[in-house]
């Protein structure tokens, strides 16, 4: 089971822990680190394309042979959230050519940017529960499913990867609403060969809070590992996933779909919690994981709680090295009680030239930076520029982008729910724009 930290329990509860700065995240020795400050590159809205605006909140791409697919997460809370007045098309699938092309120096949205997208695969309930419009009041849905983040394609097992999870808005005493989490958290995976969906791994909602669901040596999967699942990554045949709720890295392993489409939930293991040891820095309490990315031998990992970015070696048949081998590469803002606004790291890609590209959410800002364990990556209090900020190029402060994705041709594409374009109520749109520097 995974620690829970004396920060944590006070975040949950809302009192103040015994310190609450941004250094308690690091051992004292990580304030020497030097901090590599680089400047943003100029580039003019002219640069910026949109591609797509058919999903009302694309949360992922992917692509497979050659075309690209974007997965719609569902109309965003701040545009209304789920209705049974608005068809926001959660956890559908789209084939969009990612060709189309318009600066976003045009204000207005091209038709064929609107219309640029088919339905690939819809969700069908099972093993998606799809909100019941029945529910009355509404709030009273508490076993919803709906798509939350992530599209990956696994090629071996001919199948897309996704994230899933929901909750509902519940009115509150004065203005505002209060948001509650479901205890149905999934992973899910949609199967080229049989055109069906189906489950990975399933939360029980009758073990409320408790995760994983049962005892994982003595029970068969599903498990229920993952409180708030909030990325995942395919490295052969090993699907990677993160945690933000209960800071965990999870791994399940996909060889039985390679062969049977019909396979049931995978086998899988607990990996890592909050507490990381690093051979650079010492241990770290890493809140909140929330990325993933892979290159030459090592998987990393960030948190968008104490923002961190971390890495960890792993072998030849892609299991981590034991005892582990993991190093901080990255600090960004963390969350902290007189700063409650963190980085909000959700997602990261490499380059062509192993340069790491990481989403800042909100406002829509990407970093870049080339992994040094001896020379720790610093854009605390904006010691480091962004690479691209998208919320400035749009003229949107409240641009909020929490996917990116870096094709074969190092041009690079993030998704925002952004409201440049609304259609029946929803918005979403998909940008791209080249890596050439």
């Amino acid at each position: 089971m995974p620690l829970t930290t004396e920060f944590m329990q006070a975040k949950r509860s809302g009192r103040k822990p015994e310190s609450t700065h941004a250094s308690r995240f690091l051992r004292p020795s990580l304030v020497l680190v030097a901090a590599l400050v680089l400047c943003a590159q100029s580039i003019g809205a002219d640069e910026v394309y949109r591609v797509t605006t058919v999903s009302p909140f694309p949360r992922g791409i992917a692509v497979k042979d050659g075309e690209m697919f974007i997965l719609s997460r569902g109309r965003v809370r701040g545009a209304g959230g789920v209705s049974a007045e608005v068809n926001d098309n959660a956890g559908t699938i789209y084939r969009i050519d990612r060709d189309v092309l318009q600066p976003i120096s045009e204000p207005d949205v091209s038709e064929e940017v609107r219309v640029n997208g088919d339905v690939f695969a819809a969700p069908t309930d099972p093993p998606f529960r799809l909100w019941d419009v029945n529910a009355d009041p509404p709030y009273r849905d508490r076993e919803t499913v709906r798509p939350y983040c992530g599209l990956r394609w696994h090629e071996a097992s001919k199948s897309f990867y996704i994230c899933a999870y929901s909750g509902v808005d519940k009115p509150r005493s004065g203005p505002g609403r209060t948001f509650s989490k479901n205890l149905t958290d999934a992973i899910l995976r949609y199967d080229t060969r049989t055109e069906t969906w189906s489950e990975v791994e399933r939360h029980d909602i009758e073990a409320g809070g408790i995760y994983p669901h049962h005892d994982p040596t003595k029970m068969p999967p599903p498990h229920g590992w993952i409180n708030g699942p909030d990325n995942l990554l395919p490295v052969g045949n090993w699907l990677y996933a993160v945690a933000k709720d209960n800071s965990g890295l999870v791994r399940y392993d996909l060889t039985a779909y390679i062969t049977d489409p019909s396979a049931g939930a995978a086998p899988s293991e607990w990996l890592l919690d909050d507490q990381v040891e690093t051979t650079n820095a010492g241990r770290i309490e890493f809140l909140g994981h929330s990325a993933l990315a892979y290159r030459d031998g090592w998987l990393y990992v960030s948190s968008r709680t104490s923002s961190h970015i971390i890495r960890m070696r792993l072998d030849k048949n892609n299991d981590p090295v034991f005892p582990y081998e993991m190093e901080l590469l990255a600090l960004f803002d963390p969350w902290t009680f007189e700063k409650p606004k963190p980085a909000d790291l959700t997602d990261m890609a490499f380059d062509s030239r192993g340069r790491l590209y990481v989403v800042s959410a909100k406002p829509s800002r990407v970093f870049r930076f080339t992994p040094d364990p001896e020379n720790i990556y610093d854009a605390r209090d904006g010691k480091a520029a962004p690479w691209r900020d998208f919320s400035a190029l749009t003229e949107n402060p409240t641009m909020k982008s929490e996917n990116l994705f870096i094709d074969e041709n190092d041009e690079l594409y993030v998704t925002s729910g952004d409201g440049y374009d609304f259609q029946y109520g929803a918005a979403g749109t998909v940008y791209r724009t080249r890596i050439d520097d």
